[in-house]
């Protein structure tokens, strides 16, 4: 996975085109910069943001983290300039940087400057600044005196506290500071909380407006008043008049202590303290020493680096790296890093999983090379392997300064000395200190969760992991409440979306919750919040016209079409997914030709899968051999690969860093089916007709998606093509493979897991991809893969574009499957009645079942195929097959399927068959309904069992043993055989009330039937079931 971005970037500047934007001046190169890292808006990744001194807020400016992003978007080079602040002017502000670890590249920087910035960290900073020295935290403990502080209870909610940028709300305590001098304009507002992480000492009763407060405010702001390290009763001597109480009671405290204590004691304690001094100081030694090496090693580094830009050209310095068989891309800067390192360690071996290159960042050497086409290789060590021998020089140089280096240097170079995995460089009670203030301002116990709109797995998965942590995940939205979590394609109707917007709770996406857990700590909202101004993100809407369509974002939807010469359609869809980086982009590319003229457009759209805060869109007009042109341009640089070589489906090669293409199939479409003819004019029957429009309905469609947590919005309304599912399911396959095999080294194991990952959430789109290593999420994503054949197949069946003409006869025509509703009064539909009020399980409780139609089935050749069976397998049963509505299309036309070769083995306990059960309701917990979409379908088929292989537990099996024509896995609970009933003169129904079985020592709490061969069965019956769900 993707290592958390820090929260700050320092770096020299690598040329004199940035501007610093506190001073508003130049910043030159090779002068120390400093940028404070967000998500960017415009792209996938992070960039630096800058503090106006004026207005105390962020403003953004786009800066491309990742390497393998560089090419992705273009029109952004020239804001670059804008990205930084001088580090003297961000240094010269209180709290700006609070733990040394949220820098990225200190390590690197000139000795003198790791100090400047750790002295910062240790001191507070700033204190206060002289010159420009606001900052848009609340001051220093040392800069109190300078201060005046007020406290009260916040009257409304405008206000945003200046330390974690968060609103106010009204009623609770805030606390405002502002240099001596200022009007109330200089007030700056902070919540109590965040004002007291940083100002530990300040004594609240003085507040100006502390009396005014309630008692029970006054309490909870004494609450967090934070207590005095206990090292200030152990005889350290406390600095000031302020802490006079606190001596007076320590020594008080001591002499009573000393009283209490018998001579024996008072030995073991001092003995004690001795052995803790000792320690202390032991290491102590120890950190000065590995100082003092590092700074020596760290002075020697730069000292040669000054050198090299002294005397050694950029040219000769990648010709250096070139003949060591080092990396030689990057700034001048990168080059004369990476030759120096070479000159005093070594030259460095090669990536041992992908056989990349290795640098020097974050105090180890990391791989820059990819493991495959789809995956950047994660590989870091902290002992890189060395390359034997000296250091080269090229053959051709006449650099005399590289001449007498080449012939000094020493054949044995020493050990790079990295500084400890974790370096804070904050001792003792400090480093505890600060540890305990983060835990306690961004602990993940303080979020206080209401979520809507998520499936119930992913509900029940969150509400375990927030309340482990120590939060809260509130039913409905409570007076206590901080946030508000919704689905993607919640209405902002929505009357819990109307009571947040009221309460003005902040309204994120669910990747909040995933980003908080990913980074242990609670973040800030803001760059998670799916509206800003009362309108949440919704599904892009699409017009089918051809054989594409225009996306909605170009707003040409309307006037325009997708160009098509001959068998080009100059439409596609790419996506990138890279967690090893944290990438999961997608760059959408059409030409739009205007319906009434020649004109043409290039329209592209990009961003992050499932956020539509982040990206962008550009619509340019040119002729159409100039789009043409363009749109193929655009693809090779995307992909790596020309456009014919997709287009054609030949010789198209995934290439490392770049997009891949999918399949997309406009079939589903968010607007109404065009009805040219009315449902009153169907001559199907009443009941079928309401079953056609469920088995049609566009919505159960795109819930089912939802759910999946498929993109919806960049694969807009279409599905995935039966290729893209085919990969997916060969990704799924090699993790399997990878997950029970022992053959790899655990690192290079996470590694192929990841790219398989890679690979699986590329071809199936996600807006939340991760890495799948747990079983239960395998599970699921098999699962969600079988779903989607069968939308799939729904789509490509009988489509849902809304030029379709197709009424619902002409959509149940289309299904080749007989369907005929069964009259209530009948003899088969009361035996079926009773087979279902019958044989509901004891343990599914949380709803009762309703049957509400029967339809007899007639599937065209399926009598045919099963006739064989029928005469030579006698022991036939009716049993039950629950399934998604959404998977009905695809039964009803196809039949019940298998899973397919490139299924992996895992997901189904007796092997990839097609499984039934003789209790209701054991199959109706697959039709997966809510209180919301409370009725499914099920059905009632004819199985052909013949000999029976039975087993009591889960065994993975391609087929029964020789003479088996079926498996069976034996419950704890069975029909009761009494109750059994025949159809049809042969065919058992086994409708007995559900009791004990006389199976021991079974694994199973109900039985299995699973049968290998799909002509073993014969759907009869198709039953509309409604789901009474209890409430809770």
């Amino acid at each position: 996975m993707a290592n958390p971005q820090k929260a700050w970037k320092a770096e020299y500047a690598k040329s004199a085109r940035s501007s610093c934007k506190t001073c508003k001046s130049i910043i030159d190169k090779e002068i120390l910069r400093l940028g404070k890292m967000v998500q960017a808006k415009q792209f996938d990744g992070f960039m630096p943001v800058f503090f106006s001194p004026l207005f105390h807020y962020p403003t953004v400016f786009s800066f491309l983290h990742f390497a393998t992003l560089s090419f992705l978007f273009l029109s952004f080079d020239k804001k670059i300039k804008d990205m930084w602040n001088h580090a003297s002017c961000i240094l010269k502000k209180a709290n700006q940087i609070k733990f040394i670890d949220d820098v990225e590249g200190i390590e690197s920087l000139r000795w003198e400057d790791q100090q400047r910035i750790r002295k910062y960290v240790e001191e507070g900073g700033g204190g206060g600044g002289d010159d420009g020295g606001s900052g848009s935290g609340p001051p220093s403990a040392k800069a109190a005196k300078a201060m005046e502080y007020g406290i009260e209870r916040s009257q409304t909610s405008r206000a945003t506290c200046k330390s974690c940028s968060e609103k106010i709300m009204k009623g609770e305590v805030r606390i405002s500071s502002k240099p001596d001098g200022q009007g109330p304009r200089g007030l700056a507002w902070h919540h109590a909380n965040c004002f007291m992480d940083l100002n530990p000492s300040v004594q609240v009763d003085k507040l100006s407006g502390w009396e005014s407060l309630a008692a029970p405010d006054q309490a909870v702001v004494h609450s967090l008043v934070k207590k005095v390290p206990s090292t200030a009763k152990t005889g350290i001597k406390n600095e000031g008049k302020e802490d006079e109480e606190l001596q007076q009671s320590s020594s008080k405290a001591g002499a009573k202590r000393r009283k209490d204590i018998s001579g024996d004691q008072k030995s073991k304690v001092a003995k004690s303290e001795e052995d803790v001094s000792t320690s202390r100081a032991a290491s102590a030694k120890n950190d000065s020493e590995l100082d003092s090496k590092l700074e020596s090693q760290s002075k020697e580094l730069w000292a040669l680096k000054d050198d090299l830009k002294k005397h050694v050209t950029t040219v000769e310095l990648r010709a250096m790296l070139e003949a060591n068989s080092q990396i030689s891309n990057g700034s001048e800067l990168d080059l004369r890093d990476r030759c120096a390192d070479g000159m005093v360690f070594g030259a460095l071996g090669g990536c041992p999983m992908c056989s990349g290159s290795l640098h020097y960042s974050g105090g180890m050497y990391r791989c820059s090379g990819y493991l495959s086409e789809w995956s950047k290789c994660s590989y870091s060590t902290r002992e890189p392997a060395r390359l034997k021998g000296k250091w080269k020089i090229p053959e051709e140089t006449d650099n005399q300064y590289l001449i007498k280096c080449f012939k000094s240097q020493k054949r044995n170079k020493p050990v790079r000395i990295l500084p400890p995995p974790s370096s804070n460089n904050l001792s003792g009670s400090q480093a505890t200190s600060s540890q305990s203030q983060s835990s306690k301002s961004e602990s993940l116990g303080d979020l206080k969760v209401a979520v809507s709109g998520l499936p119930k797995e992913s509900l029940k998965e969150w509400k375990g992991k927030i309340e482990a942590a120590g939060g809260q995940l509130h039913a409905k939205i409570k007076k206590d409440t901080n946030c508000f979590v919704v689905s993607v394609v919640m209405s902002s109707e929505d009357a819990d979306m109307r009571k947040a917007r009221r309460m003005k709770l902040p309204i994120v996406r669910e990747d909040y919750l995933v980003d908080c857990f990913k980074r242990q700590k609670k973040l800030p909202f803001n760059s998670y919040k799916v509206e800003a101004s009362g309108g949440v993100s919704s599904m892009v809407t699409v017009k089918v016209k051809g054989r594409s369509a225009v996306h909605e974002a170009s707003g040409m939807q309307d006037t325009g079409h997708i160009l098509e010469d001959g068998k080009s359609i100059y439409n596609t869809t790419l996506n990138m997914s890279d967690l090893s980086t944290g990438v999961n982009s997608f760059y959408i590319l059409q030409i739009i030709q205007d319906d009434k003229g020649l004109e043409c457009y290039v329209f592209r759209k990009w961003g992050r899968v499932g956020n539509e805060k982040i990206g962008g869109n550009k619509l340019e007009e040119m002729s159409k051999s100039d789009a043409i042109h363009e749109f193929k341009r655009l693809f090779l640089e995307k992909t790596g690969n020309p456009w014919e070589a997709w287009e054609q489906k030949k010789d198209f090669l995934k290439k490392p860093g770049r997009f891949f293409p999918l399949d997309i199939d406009y079939g589903v479409n968010r607007q109404a089916t065009k009805k040219t003819r009315s449902d009153a004019d169907s001559k199907l029957a009443p009941p079928l007709v309401e079953l056609m429009k469920m088995l049609f309905d566009v919505e159960t469609y795109r819930a089912a998606m939802v759910e999946f947590e498929i993109n919806m919005s960049e694969m807009p309304l279409g599905k995935l093509s039966k290729n893209n599912i085919q990969k997916g399911f060969e990704a799924l396959t090699e993790i399997q493979n990878l997950l029970s095999s022992n053959a790899h080294d655990p690192s290079i194991k996470e590694s192929l897991i990841i790219d398989a990952s890679n690979r699986f959430f590329t071809v199936i789109p996600s807006i939340h991809p991760h890495v799948i290593r747990d079983e239960d999420d395998f599970k699921s994503k098999v699962k969600m893969l079988d779903a989607l054949q069968d939308i799939e197949i729904a789509s490509r069946l009988v489509g849902f574009d809304v030029d379709s003409d197709d009424s619902l006869d002409d959509k149940y025509k289309k299904l080749h499957c007989d369907i005929c509703p069964l009259p209530h009064d009948s003899e088969d539909y009361q035996l079926i009645k009773k087979y279902l009020l019958t044989t509901h399980a004891p343990t599914h409780t949380d709803w009762s079942l309703e049957l509400e139609e029967v339809f007899l089935l007639e599937r065209r050749g399926e009598f045919d195929r099963f006739a064989p069976y029928r005469e030579t397998l006698k022991n036939r049963m009716l049993l039950w097959h629950g399934s998604r509505l959404t998977n009905f299309v695809g039964i009803l036309s196809q039949g019940l399927r298998i899973a397919p070769p490139e299924a992996p083995t895992t997901g189904y306990m007796f092997g990839k068959g097609v499984y039934f059960a003789d209790l209701v309701s054991k199959s109706a917990q697959y039709c997966f309904t809510d209180q919301k979409n409370p009725v499914g379908l099920m059905l009632l088929s004819e199985v052909a069992l013949g000999e029976v292989y039975e087993l009591k537990k889960a065994t993975y099996m391609e087929k029964p043993p020789e003479g088996k024509h079926s498996t069976k896995g034996l419950g704890k609970k069975v029909p009761e055989e009494s109750g059994y009933e025949k159809w049809r003169n042969d065919v058992i129904v086994p409708c007995g009330k559900p009791v004990s079985s006389k199976v021991k020592a079974s694994e199973l709490m109900y039985n299995e039937y699973i049968v290998y061969n799909t002509a073993q069965v014969k759907m009869q019956f198709l039953l509309k079931v409604r789901f009474h769900h209890k409430r809770r």
